[in-house]
């Protein structure tokens, strides 16, 4: 039911009551319907302004609402360029750590062929040092009868010097040792036994080298390879710190080979080591 309609139902009963239970007139009857009527527009200008005011709330909490979402929506914005500029950096650092694997993968592949290359001079000064590669020797000046067959004197020497030069010691010392065995008065047989002496110390067994050297001095007395061999020993007594034993042995390059080599050198070392 409407309100109209309520209040009819309401106020002609009492209109009847106010007029003492007689017929209403048409004036009254227009009186009340005017009633009525100022009474339902003011229902409706009421209604209305409910209406207004439950748009400007609902508008109200609409802008409120879009705020918050602006406010977030621009943290959440920050967030994604802060990302961003994360996933750039991150990219750029892969890109610069894959350029430097890849300069470390050239270096190591140069490497690689570098030492490929050594290994394969390194065999091939083997396969030089081998006997099946030596020529056989002529008899000649310090040949011995027994060395028939064997390749000549400088052909050993020449194989030992570069075996020893490629680090292939076992092959200098055979090369050498063959030239001793073979030919024992070459002019190249002390300088070959004290080669025999550097391929141990290159090996890094020195006291080997020491028996060899010391062999060198007795064995080849007054040729330089005597000098050197005793000049090498006594250098290695300095080194292990053994002055006086060192002293001994430079003093006697200086009593047996003062004018060569290592008699000039060893006259500046006996000054640095003094007496006790």
């Amino acid at each position: 039911m409407s309100i109209v309609r309520r209040l009819t139902a309401v106020l002609l009963p009492a209109a009847l009551l106010a007029t003492g239970g007689c017929l209403a007139t048409s004036g009254d009857i227009e009186k009340l319907q005017l009633t009525l009527k100022s009474m339902q527009d003011s229902i409706r200008v009421r209604d209305a302004r409910s209406d207004s005011l439950q748009v400007q709330t609902v508008r109200a909490a609409a802008l409120q609402l879009a705020q918050q979402f602006a406010r977030e929506l621009a943290v959440v914005s920050d967030s994604v360029r802060q990302l961003s500029g994360s996933v750039q950096r991150l990219q750029g650092d892969v890109t610069l750590s894959m350029h430097d694997l890849r300069t470390q993968l050239v270096t190591v592949q140069e490497g690689i062929g570098q030492s490929r290359k050594g290994i394969q001079d390194l065999k091939s000064t083997v396969e030089s040092a081998a006997p099946v590669a030596m020529p056989p020797a002529a008899p000649g000046k310090g040949a011995d009868p027994a060395a028939v067959g064997v390749p000549p004197a400088a052909t050993l020497f020449s194989l030992g010097r570069k075996s020893l030069i490629g680090n292939a010691t076992g092959a200098a010392r055979e090369a050498f040792q063959q030239l001793i065995t073979s030919y024992p008065t070459s002019d190249q047989a002390g300088e070959a036994q004290m080669n025999i002496g550097n391929a141990y110390a290159q090996e890094g067994n020195p006291a080997a080298a020491d028996s060899v050297y010391a062999l060198v001095t007795t064995k080849y007395a007054g040729r330089p390879e005597a000098a050197t061999s005793l000049y090498k020993r006594a250098m290695a007594l300095k080194e292990a710190g053994q002055a006086a034993q060192a002293r001994k042995l430079f003093q006697e390059i200086m009593d047996k080979y003062p004018r060569s080599d290592e008699g000039y050198l060893t006259v500046e070392i006996l000054k640095s080591l003094k007496q006790p």
